[in-house]
């Protein structure tokens, strides 16, 4: 990877840091304010969520030192995006996955397969943001 690569890729996993810094707060705050007759059980997953995007957020940083940058501590505003009942909640948070899931295939084609601890990471960060679009669509009313 020559240093523009380099840097180009630091930049883009800064980016992604920043994304998963807001959305450890989006979920957490979609799960403090859902109310509804299947709530506990939803704020309970939404929580899990948050979890799972603080633990990527934390595999980004050591990613990011590695390749010798420095993790921002930006969050990215605009995806703090507030919603009050379940179908808003819903949408925000299944557009943000779609987002997330568009950012990390892009890195993933741009890492040189000679960094093979990048490139599994990224995959594993990739599946459970996957996974989460696909919980979130399924908990979403059949029409």
């Amino acid at each position: 990877m020559g240093r523009n690569d380099h840097g180009r890729m630091i930049e883009a996993l800064n980016r992604m840091l920043a994304q998963e810094h807001a959305c450890s707060i989006r979920y957490s705050t979609h799960a403090a304010v859902l109310t509804g007759p299947y709530a506990e059980a939803v704020a309970r997953r939404l929580r899990e969520i948050a979890a799972d995007e603080s633990e990527h957020a934390e595999k980004l940083r050591a990613r990011i030192t590695a390749l010798g940058g420095t993790p921002t501590m930006k969050v990215q505003a605009d995806d703090l995006r507030e919603a009050r009942t379940l179908q808003e909640i819903l949408d925000v948070n299944i557009g943000e996955e779609k987002t997330a899931i568009e950012g990390y295939v892009k890195i993933l084609e741009a890492i040189p397969p000679s960094n093979a601890i990048l490139y599994e990471t990224i995959e594993d960060v990739l599946r459970d943001e996957q996974e989460h679009l696909e919980e979130l669509e399924n908990l979403k009313p059949r029409e």
